[in-house]
């Protein structure tokens, strides 16, 4: 039997992915969860096991060929049947074999006058008829629901009820789904057949049931809504175009966009409609560099990479973050979300290919080491393209680390979903009266606050910075390394 491999569905926000290399060769035999192939997209790389055991027979898409979710990849010569793994391919021949029962039981059922009875029997071909309700899940409901109006209370009616059921929903120990979703489908009234899964190998999630329901609600509740914010979605789009024109000048040339570089674009658009403002505070490093000088010796012996001062930033992040909690909060049309969960953004250049943010689950339970080994962890990652789509998603709050780039003062952007990004900047030794009106040589650094001001107003994002750098100039040379 033939099975077909479609690109799944690899996160929430990607849309395409680029083939990076092929594992296995046409003719090859295949092992189910083998790893088949490598995908390339604009948040992570990742390998994509085989579904299924097999014979490799025709590779659709080159390595380097960038396609969207759902496009054909390869064939399989599938053995003893495993071609069931993806419902869509064997759901059609089972759904027509099961065609002819209904047909056939329809004429001794008692005779419904209305037109859901006569619907009945058509099973999977009717919602291929009504065209563009179909794909809303609208149709099968009042089909099923037909059976109850002629108000026959004879067996055999029940039994044409229950033909008719088994005619438009094929068996769903086809449909690869978790018990939890299943239930889930069920207690909804959703024919989980009829949604299309978006996990690996076709495997229908919590998430795609919601969206089903959401989008079966919104064409019968708002028809009309899509169609009044149809156009200000195209004119902002167009807008760009029309207010930057690009002059075309001897010897340009065009480099095309990555499939990152377009992902950092579209979430900074994104990201900049917040109103954004921003807040600056000196730092005085003097007293924590020291300290970090008696202790990275032996931290270097005993982890095998340097203690940075990155760790005692992000610890005074977190800190801060427990002393002024608002800041760790998300803005909504229905309210402000204040998150309990720390989840600390680090930002990871990747020069020329752009920047990417993993996220450190739990940082507000970890110390100064913890974090360390942390950031040590996501930034080799990042650098390797290893990734995955865990590690970039839950962020509530972002650490933008610029110093090592030498930076004095910026002024980040606030990523979606998120209130407040700070950076810190270069630790430069620099002249400054202190208290006592004396002029001494101390290591100044500055860390700049970005805020969406409609979570966080001036006040709040000052009395954040100045916990932030109370941190660091008082308890940070306490604080013990493990």
């Amino acid at each position: 039997m033939a099975f077909e491999l479609k690109m799944p569905k690899l996160g929430e926000s990607v849309t395409e992915g680029t083939i990076g290399k092929w594992l296995k060769q046409p003719g090859d035999k295949v092992n189910k969860y083998d790893l088949l192939v490598e995908v390339q997209t604009d948040k992570v790389n990742t390998e994509i096991p085989s579904p299924v055991a097999g014979t490799l027979k025709e590779v659709k898409v080159e390595e380097g060929q960038t396609v969207p979710i759902g496009t054909l990849l390869a064939v399989f010569d599938t053995a003893d049947g495993e071609a069931t793994a993806q419902p869509s391919a064997p759901a059609a021949p089972q759904r027509a074999s099961q065609q002819p029962q209904p047909q056939a039981a329809a004429p001794q059922a008692p005779k419904p006058s209305q037109p859901g009875g006569a619907q009945a029997p058509q099973g999977p071909g009717a919602p291929a008829g009504r065209g563009p309700s179909a794909p809303e899940g609208a149709a099968p409901l009042p089909t099923r629901a037909a059976p109850p109006p002629p108000q026959s209370p004879s067996p055999a009616s029940q039994s044409s009820a229950a033909a008719t059921a088994t005619a438009e929903r094929p068996d769903l120990s086809d449909v690869r789904a978790t018990p939890a979703v299943r239930k889930l489908a069920s207690e909804q009234g959703v024919d989980i057949s009829q949604i299309e899964g978006t996990g690996l190998g076709g495997r229908v999630s919590r998430k795609d049931v919601e969206d089903f329901i959401a989008q079966r609600q919104s064409s019968r509740q708002q028809p009309a809504t899509r169609v009044v914010q149809a156009q200000p979605q195209a004119q902002s789009q167009s807008a760009p175009v029309r207010q930057a024109p690009v002059p075309s000048l001897s010897g340009d040339e065009l480099v095309p966009l990555s499939q990152m570089r377009r992902a950092i674009a579209n979430n900074m658009v994104q990201a900049w409609s917040a109103p954004h403002a921003h807040a600056v505070m000196e730092v005085d490093m003097t007293d924590l560099m020291r300290y970090r000088e008696r202790v990275r010796g032996e931290f270097q012996e005993r982890e095998g990479f340097d203690l940075s001062p990155a760790a005692f930033i992000a610890k005074a992040v977190v800190e801060a973050l427990r002393t002024v909690p608002s800041v760790n909060s998300s803005w909504t049309d229905q309210g402000l979300i204040r998150h309990r969960e720390l989840n600390l953004g680090y930002a990871v250049a990747l020069g020329e290919d752009g920047l990417i943010v993993p996220v450190i689950k739990d940082a507000d339970g970890k110390s100064l080491a913890g974090l360390m080994r942390s950031i040590r962890d996501v930034v080799d990652r990042a650098k390797a393209r290893r990734l995955t789509l865990d590690d970039l998603s839950g962020g509530t709050f972002t650490l933008n680390n610029t110093g090592p780039l030498g930076t004095v003062v910026s002024s980040p952007i606030v990523p979606p979903g998120q209130a407040a990004i700070l950076s810190s900047e270069s630790i430069r030794k620099r002249l400054v009266v202190t208290d006592e009106d004396a002029i001494a040589i101390r290591q100044m650094m500055n860390i700049v606050i970005g805020f969406d001001h409609r979570v966080v107003d001036g006040s709040t994002a000052a009395r954040f910075l100045t916990a932030v750098r109370d941190w660091l100039q008082t308890t940070g040379a306490s604080v013990p390394v493990y």
